[in-house]
This record gives C-alpha cells, sequence and structure tokens, in this order.
C-alpha cells in the first residue's frame, strides 16, 4: 500500500497517476490537478479533524461536517432539495435522550457529619476534599463528575441500600462462577464492576472468548442485575479500565444509540468514590478484591447494607428520538434525459468517541477520525460536485448528490432516503455509492491498484463499460454482481435500482483511532474519483436508462476480523427482543440451512440472543466450519435450525 502525507506533497505522483481521464478538467489540466489535489486534501482533513469528533451521532461534530458538506453544495451551485429550502434531509433513530440531569444521593453510617472533626472519615467522592456530609449523613453528587446517566438505562427512580456484586457475572448458571451466590440483591442497588476478571485459570471458568465477551457486556451485566431483582445498577471501572480511562465516566452519549435490554436505572460511578463506600464496609479495596477474584475464581461480593442510595434518572426513549440528517444536493441535468437522475452518494457519519462498532484494543475513550470510513468517499463525492458543476450547459440526466447518515447503526440515513425520497425513485437510472475509497494498494500478483467493485451485475451495461473505461486506468477489479452488502447502496438495490459501489477494502485501523487523515492515499482516491467521473458521464448521456437486474445473494454486513457469518441482512431498528430477520442471501449459511425473511433470531447454541450487539458477540465466538443450533420464532412457532458456518 502506498501511504503518503498529504501535508508533504505528493502533487507530481497525482499527475503520474494519470488524472488526466477527467473530460471535465480544463486546458491547464497541470493547474487542475494541483487544484483537486489542495481541495481533496482540504475536506479529508477537516472531516476527520478533532473538531468533528468522529463524526458520531449526538456529537457536535456530525453537525459541523454535515454544515461544511452543505457549504460545498452551496458553493458549486446545486440546487437544495431539503426542508424548508436546505440541503438537509432530516429524519430521526431509535435511542435515548436525557430530559434532566441525573440525581445520586448516598446515605451511609459511616459518613460523620462533624466535618472539623480529627477523626472525621475525608469522602473524597471524585472532586470533593472533604465530601459535604448533611447532618442526616447523606451526601449529594454531581453529575458528570461524580456519576453519569448511562445511555443503556431506562427511566426510573430507586432507594434502596447498595450491595456489591463483584463483575455482574454468572456463568453456566452459576455452576462455575457466581456474583449472585452469596448476596441477596432483591430489591437493592448493586455495584458491578465493568468487564471481566483475568481468571489465573481462564479454561475453568469460560469455554470461549465469546462467551467471556457477552457476559462482560454492560447490557448483560443490567439483565442478570435484573434477574436478581436489583432496582438498579451503579456500574464502575474495573481495575485496567480506570488505568487506562484514568477512570473516566462514560458519557450518556456513549451507549444512548444502544436498545435498553433490561427495565432498570442504571449509572456509571465514579471508582475512587465507590472504593471508598466498598472499603469502609468491607475493610478491603476494589484492586484487593478484584486480586481475590482472580486467583482465588471465586466471588467476593458483599452487602452494604450500612450504605444506601436515592437515584433518578429522567429520560425519553423510543424508535424516532435521536435526530439525523442527510445531506442533498442536486445539478440539473439539459436535454431530453434531464428528467431522469443519476444518485452519487457518500456516508459521512462514523464510531465518533468509539462504542460498539469500535474494533480498537485500547478502553479509553478516543476519537474515531473516520479518515478512509468514510471521510475519503464524501471527499471523493465533493471533488465530483466540483468536476461536475464546473460543466457549463452539461447535457444529461440530473445528478444527485447524497451525503447520508446513520450508515454506520444500520443503513438509517439512505433507507430513509429510500423510503421517503426527495425525488421519484422511479426517476433514478443509477445509484454509485463510494465508501472507504482511501486506501488504494497493489495487488501483489500483478502490481496494479486493486479496487473492490459491487453491483457489477445489477445492469447489464455495466461490466461492458467498466472493462471500456479501464483500459487507460489499469484498475485490477475485484467484482461482486450482487447490490446487496455493507453500504449505503443496499437500500437503492432493494428498490431495484442498478448500483455501483466502489471501496478499497478493510484494513487495521478500520474502526480504530488510527484511522487518520496522514494514512489516506490521496492520489489513489483521485485515481478512482477520475475513473467514477469518466463512467457517470457515459451513465448520464446513455439514450436508454439501465434495466435492474436481480442478483442473487450478498447481503450480509461487512465482517469484524474473522467472525463466521449467517449470511442475514439484520433489522437494525427493530425494538423486539431477539434479531428480526430482514433479508437473507441465497447460497450462505442462513439460506442453505432454511432460515427465512421475515424470522426472529432468539437463540445461537443455546445462548439467548437478545439484541443486535448480543447476536454479533455471540457470533464472535462462534467458528467457521462448525455446526450451530439457531433457535428462531417463526409466525408464532419456536423451532431450532442446524446452520453449518463458513
Amino acid at each position: 500500500m502506498k501511504i503518503i502525507n498529504v501535508f508533504t506533497g505528493g502533487f507530481m505522483s497525482a499527475v503520474f497517476f494519470g488524472l488526466l481521464l477527467s473530460p471535465i478538467l480544463g486546458a491547464d489540466k497541470n493547474d487542475s490537478l494541483k487544484s483537486s489535489y489542495e481541495s481533496a486534501k482540504k475536506d479529508i482533513y477537516f472531516l476527520a479533524s478533532d473538531d468533528c469528533e468522529g463524526r458520531g451521532p449526538l456529537t457536535k461534530g456530525l453537525d459541523l461536517a454535515a454544515d461544511y458538506i452543505s457549504q460545498k453544495f452551496k458553493a458549486a451551485g446545486l440546487k437544495p432539495l431539503g426542508k424548508e429550502g436546505s440541503y438537509f434531509q432530516p429524519f430521526n433513530i431509535s435511542g435515548a435522550k436525557l430530559d434532566e440531569k441525573p440525581t445520586l444521593v448516598i446515605k451511609s453510617e459511616n459518613f460523620n457529619a462533624d466535618t472539623n472533626s480529627k477523626n472525621n472519615r475525608r469522602f473524597k467522592f471524585a472532586h470533593r476534599t472533604p465530601a459535604v456530609v448533611k447532618q442526616d449523613k447523606t451526601v449529594s453528587l454531581e453529575a458528570g463528575k461524580d456519576f453519569e446517566a448511562m445511555g443503556l438505562s431506562q427511566p426510573g427512580k430507586a432507594s434502596a441500600p447498595l450491595v456489591f456484586a463483584g463483575f455482574g457475572m454468572t456463568v453456566d448458571d452459576g455452576k462455575k462462577y457466581d456474583d449472585y451466590a452469596k448476596i441477596d440483591a432483591k430489591g437493592k442497588i448493586v455495584v458491578v464492576l465493568r468487564d471481566a476478571p483475568k481468571f489465573k485459570d481462564e479454561a475453568k471458568i469460560f469455554d470461549s472468548n465469546g462467551k467471556k465477551r457477552q457476559l462482560a457486556s454492560l447490557t448483560e451485566k443490567i439483565l442478570n442485575a435484573e434477574k436478581h431483582g436489583a432496582l438498579a445498577v451503579l456500574f464502575v471501572n474495573d481495575r485496567d479500565t480506570a488505568k487506562d480511562t484514568s477512570d473516566a465516566l462514560l458519557p450518556f452519549n456513549h451507549t444512548a444509540l444502544a436498545r435498553s435490554p433490561g427495565k432498570i436505572p442504571a449509572l456509571h460511578f465514579s471508582r475512587s468514590s465507590a472504593n471508598e463506600l466498598v472499603t469502609s464496609v468491607t475493610g478491603k479495596s476494589l484492586d484487593q478484591i478484584q486480586n481475590l477474584i482472580e486467583d482465588e475464581m471465586v466471588s467476593q461480593s458483599a452487602n452494604l447494607d450500612s450504605i444506601t442510595a436515592d437515584l433518578e434518572v429522567k429520560l425519553t426513549r423510543g424508535k424516532d428520538v435521536v435526530p439525523l440528517k442527510n445531506v442533498a444536493g442536486v445539478l440539473e441535468g439539459n436535454g431530453p434525459l434531464a428528467n431522469e437522475t443519476i444518485v452519487i452518494g457518500a456516508h459521512y457519519d462514523h464510531l465518533g468517541y468509539g462504542g460498539s462498532g469500535s474494533l480498537s484494543a485500547q478502553k479509553k475513550l478516543a476519537i474515531h477520525h473516520g479518515a478512509d470510513d468514510n471521510g475519503s468517499g464524501t471527499t471523493g463525492m465533493l471533488e465530483l460536485v466540483r468536476r461536475f458543476s464546473a460543466v457549463k450547459n452539461r447535457q444529461g440526466r440530473r445528478i444527485l448528490f447524497m451525503a447520508f447518515s446513520g450508515e454506520e447503526l444500520g443503513l438509517f440515513g439512505s433507507a430513509h432516503f429510500a423510503n421517503n425520497p426527495l425525488i421519484p425513485l422511479n426517476e433514478i437510472a443509477v445509484m454509485v455509492n463510494l465508501d472507504m475509497i482511501g486506501r488504494l494498494s497493489k495487488d501483489a500478483d500483478t502490481k496494479k491498484d486493486k479496487v473492490l467493485l459491487e453491483g457489477t451485475g445489477t445492469a447489464e451495461i455495466f461490466e461492458p463499460l467498466l472493462d471500456k473505461k479501464n483500459t487507460e486506468s489499469q484498475f485490477i477489479f475485484v467484482k461482486k454482481k450482487s447490490g446487496f452488502g455493507p453500504s449505503d447502496h443496499a437500500s437503492f438495490c432493494e428498490k431495484k435500482i442498478p448500483v455501483l459501489f466502489f471501496w478499497t477494502g478493510v484494513h487495521p485501523d478500520y474502526h480504530t483511532p488510527l484511522d487518520t487523515a496522514d494514512k489516506i492515499n490521496l492520489d489513489g482516491l483521485l485515481k478512482i474519483v477520475g475513473f467514477v467521473e469518466n463512467i457517470v458521464v457515459d451513465l448520464s448521456q446513455i439514450e436508454k436508462k439501465p434495466v435492474f437486474i436481480e442478483v442473487k445473494g450478498g447481503t450480509s454486513p461487512r465482517p469484524a476480523g474473522n467472525m463466521p457469518r449467517l449470511g442475514i441482512r439484520p433489522g437494525y431498528s427493530d425494538e423486539k427482543d431477539g434479531v428480526l430477520v430482514e433479508g437473507v442471501s441465497d447460497g450462505d449459511p442462513a439460506a442453505k440451512a432454511g432460515i427465512k425473511k421475515g424470522d426472529r433470531i432468539m437463540e445461537i447454541s443455546g445462548k439467548k440472543v437478545g439484541n443486535i450487539e448480543t447476536y454479533m458477540q455471540i457470533m464472535a465466538g462462534e467458528k467457521k466450519g462448525t455446526t450451530i443450533d439457531v433457535g428462531v420464532e417463526r409466525d408464532g412457532k419456536k423451532m431450532k435450525i442446524p446452520v453449518k458456518l463458513d
């Protein structure tokens, strides 16, 4: 892979890569190439900047990126297609938002209200030395400093004694390890450590890393606490997480988009504060307790009846709570084809500070810059805006440029457009999608630039047109005929619109904080843009509108690592238990086994599938080549279907 630092030049290599293919560049092609390079460099560095905060949902950075894109559309003279004359198409997705700041008050018999006493225990509670102890021996804690509401929380209030439940885990119905075995959590508020203990002999407790990840998840711990009768959960950073994150609290928004698995409130409590409370009753610090758990492989849970908590979380959770928006602008065409449309799309959202989509090994919240995914595709789309808008009296079909949001969460933005089109769908001739085009590299055998290209079978014209236009570019294409896949083109293919999807593949920095602008192969990005430009020129001018061809297979999302796949398209916006199967890929394991669209997956290998998150966690623990039992509900009936993974 040829990776350059775009701050240190690279213009001559851009010339070398043959952007002279572009029919839109003016007479002074060197100046045009330099202008393209500098404009694209500016775009990618802005979109992947710290200011844009990884363009995650619920961040100000995502709105900043949307405003930037709309300004580029306006500067190019694109016609706004959005709400009230804007470039924005707003929509809402499932999630939670806080209505008021949460409250947490701790009362303990160990508190001494006489703050002048030399014997007074000095409770710091993260930001206080000493704590402000009232006469009734209570301390009102501060949201955002001492604790934070979790996005996984349900609204509600609780007033009850505390109980320390270790890591909040029950392994194999308590036969191997059970943090609830020696305590009574019913009617109490449980204090639970995050993550999982590092047992000295892991094999005696966990039969797979997948099972360990599942039991260590926040969602599973909430469900387990609720199962044991708890009224609420106070999560506390475990030893390693506290060290890696400086005991940072998880912001509410970090988990606000995940579906809440339980029915009880959940807060994140500072480790330093929790440590003081637990130590005051047990005489052991949280570090000492964790060491005992790991060395002895026995729970160290304890009742904290002398300490009570009053808490309340006021939030709204629902299907249409979190606001997002697409950005849409039209460049009108001319001539007899001007009432038809070519869509050029790229999603501009990413992961923000991480979340469930992060593949980073570090626990500390960090900006996932998303330079390649998908600052690169958005940058390519903006370069095409500049090139096509520079052509006077451009003939052919109009071009609708779309920047989609919510792609990382499940293609929400493109699905919203497809179901609420800003122009009639029957006028769309082709959709071209750019997602992750920033890491162009050489094919190992031919030493030519390799591009992954999907949807080539969705219109008869595509294969010959691509081969014709590739005579000068000399790409090595890894072609996939299906138009279903891991990006926004799938939403258009589902509406029987021909699609082409260009990308350069997954890399080690994918979905980590290391996907930064300095690693973008900007020369390669612009080479792909030049090729796409030539393709779109022909597609906008061919007399006959391409006819959609349905290709079987390919509905699976982009796999994470070496995780086996069933070959389904899950219902990301579905609110019920389990995972709704919204599509099945012909020829893949699920289809071969008889799983059908409309089935609801409730179990995998005997493990309960509560939602898409637990589905991914369980699947990550399975192995390719094995046969698993998938429990589904179909038309109100339960059945188990054996599926051989590949």
